[in-house]
């Protein structure tokens, strides 16, 4: 069995396939529940989160 986690599983998916990902997103906004959206939205923050870089040296 993988050591990797769900979400981490699920956010290399979203980001190898982004479009995949709209498409899910689209789907559970118009069929899904609150709860499902919610973490939809959490994956896919995860996946698509940009990270600020510490410029100051």
């Amino acid at each position: 069995m993988n050591d990797r986690s769900h979400d981490k599983a699920m956010a290399e998916l979203f980001q190898a396939d982004p479009s995949y990902a709209a498409e899910l997103l689209a789907e559970v906004v118009r069929d899904g529940s609150a709860d499902e959206l919610a973490i939809l939205e959490r994956l896919l923050s995860v996946a698509f989160a940009t990270r600020e870089v510490n410029l100051i040296s």
